[in-house]
């Protein structure tokens, strides 16, 4: 381990200062969900020409210790005043900068002051400075440190509790202040196993019921990444996505690297949407309400409540979160996990999800939790759904499926059964189609007496012969229009309606031809396009406002 003398640390600082020696050097913070970066912490380094590098760890205390520290992080300041006019000038995308501030700098001078003149010098927002202040800072004289946060708070900087768990007040300095983020130190944690999960699951929670961002800092590995992802921390910052680079490392690094940087304008969506709580047993109770009851012993486990968080961009629409509970409950409707639905979505025409388009529409309007039943590849389910950020054309959509359970539901199951039949028997005739294959597959259900004949021949040669035996001559060829399966499909994708409605003249069991209502319906219970052909009696004002309809324009219907 390197060693450097007190004194040459002393006798070197402010020459190291005048001549550069000492440099801002940048580590990025992720955002957990996006994998983009939404913010750099900017961390000391001192290049010196005799000893080489020199950690913080080398000087920061000396430099506190002779009450220098407050040059050096001015000096920083300017620094990160530096990198971000650069990145300007070269049209690269901004992002705020953290800057660390020591218990000591507070002494030495108007640390707003002090901050708030250089940011004017160099032009640059309190909005793009984000403070970071270990728990030392506030140990004691709560009230003057809440008046200094208070004012940093109003000016517009962001307050980071740094190296939350390190020291031994940390709870009590959360009661007393109020932090936009909680920096979680992942070193203080020695592994990640079953203690490390629940102390982290506990802090994280903690943070979320009290409105506190969380940032894990130290991550390094791939399977921190996916547990911290899994109990919703907001951020990550750590040498697994970058060691800290000095500026011009930093500039490259944007310049050439795949990483995306989070666009300003999106910077408080993402904030909102990462006030939902994956781990609370009732998310949407906490999303839905200012005022919600907080239960401590919930959550040292991933929720038992389905959840994702779904962005929906005009018609794409992506999973950005979905937790285990969620992809247990689509792999009961036939998806292996939110990728495969994410493309089922992408290449099916929006009327396959109609009803449910419907739901997230309104969700989307009203900003309120909508909860609907819905019925998909033969189980039927309750999907509900809450608005909780939008940016621009972009809309953050919590979701919850919960399936059906039969064998625990035998008494909803027998009642669905019972009046699902006095459902059907509301139609006079119901037929199935397999356009596909050009054929009838089955006839369902029907009170009308037609020939069986027509299951017997291809599809096209039935609806035929049909309109010459079934329906009223006047009306024959606007029935072959109207039957006309690829006219069918193309109206009912461009109408994004699933049921295409016209009244007919049908032939009666004793001959005589009355008005009736018939609906070619697309469903989605099986691959393919398959229809139901279903003929319903009108009541007499619909009759009489349908022949009235006929008169005036017998082509009005196609």
């Amino acid at each position: 381990m390197q060693h450097i003398d007190e004194q040459y640390i002393i006798e070197n600082f402010d020459s190291a200062l005048e001549k550069g020696y000492i440099k801002a050097y940048y580590q990025p913070v992720i955002r957990t969900l996006t994998e983009q970066i939404c913010s750099v912490e900017a961390l000391a380094r001192w290049q010196d020409p005799e000893m080489g590098l020199l950690s913080p760890y080398l000087f920061i205390s000396v430099l506190e210790k002779n009450r220098l520290i407050h040059k050096l992080d001015m000096m920083i300041l300017e620094n990160i005043c530096y990198t971000y006019n650069e990145l300007r000038e070269k049209g690269l995308p901004l992002h705020p900068f953290s800057i660390n501030l020591s218990r000591l700098d507070f002494n030495e001078m108007d640390m707003l002051k002090a901050i708030s003149d250089i940011l004017e010098k160099y032009n640059v927002p309190a909005t793009a400075i984000h403070i970071e202040i270990t728990e030392s800072v506030m140990l004691d004289n709560t009230a003057y440190f809440r008046r200094i946060f208070d004012s940093f708070h109003e000016a517009g900087f962001a307050i980071f509790m740094d190296d939350f768990g390190s020291g031994y007040s940390s709870l009590n300095v959360l009661k007393d202040y109020s932090f936009d983020v909680l920096k979680i130190d992942m070193r203080f944690l020695s592994d990640i196993g079953i203690r490390s999960k629940k102390i982290l699951s506990s802090v994280v929670n903690m943070a979320k019921a009290i409105g506190i961002h969380t940032l894990a800092e130290g991550v390094e590995t791939k399977e921190q990444i996916t547990f911290l992802r899994t109990i919703g921390c907001e951020m990550l910052q750590g040498y697994y996505y970058s060691k800290p680079m000095s500026s011009e490392m930093y500039i490259e690094y944007l310049t050439t690297s795949d990483i995306i940087v989070e666009a300003r304008s999106e910077s408080d969506y993402w904030d909102t949407i990462g006030k939902v709580n994956f781990l609370s047993p009732d998310p949407f109770n906490e999303i839905s309400s200012d005022d919600f009851p907080i239960d401590d012993t919930s959550v040292l486990r991933e929720s038992p409540t389905s959840l994702a968080l779904i962005e929906i961009d005009g018609k794409k629409v992506k999973f950005q979160y979905s937790n285990k509970a969620y992809i247990d409950e689509i792999k009961k409707l036939g998806y292996k996990n939110t990728d495969e639905m994410e493309s089922a979505i992408a290449n099916m025409p929006i009327v396959y999800f109609k009803n449910i388009n419907e739901q997230i529409e309104l969700s989307l309007k009203t900003g309120k939790l909508i909860k609907k039943d819905h019925y998909a590849n033969d189980i039927y389910f309750t999907y509900s759904t809450k608005c909780i950020a939008k940016t621009g054309n972009k809309y953050m959509l919590a979701a919850s499926i919960k399936t059906f359970d039969p064998s625990r539901n035998a008494n909803r199951e027998q009642m669905f059964e019972k009046y699902s039949r006095i459902l059907i028997d509301t139609y006079d005739h119901i037929t199935v189609i397999d356009h596909d294959n050009n054929r009838i597959i089955t006839r369902l259900y029907s009170k009308i007496g037609f020939k069986n004949e027509y299951l017997t021949m291809p599809l096209d040669k039935a609806r035929l012969l049909f309109a010459e035996n079934e329906v009223i001559e006047s009306e024959r060829e606007r029935f072959i229009k109207f039957t006309d399966f690829d006219f069918v499909k193309k109206h009912i994708e461009k109408s994004e309606n699933s049921i295409l409605q016209q009244p007919f003249h049908i032939r009666n069991q004793d001959g005589k031809f009355l008005i009736k209502d018939i609906r070619i319906i697309l469903t989605t219970v099986e691959e393919g396009d398959r229809f139901l052909f279903v003929i319903q009696s009108m009541s007499h004002t619909a009759q009489r406002m349908a022949l009235e309809a006929l008169k005036e324009d017998t082509d009005m219907f196609i």
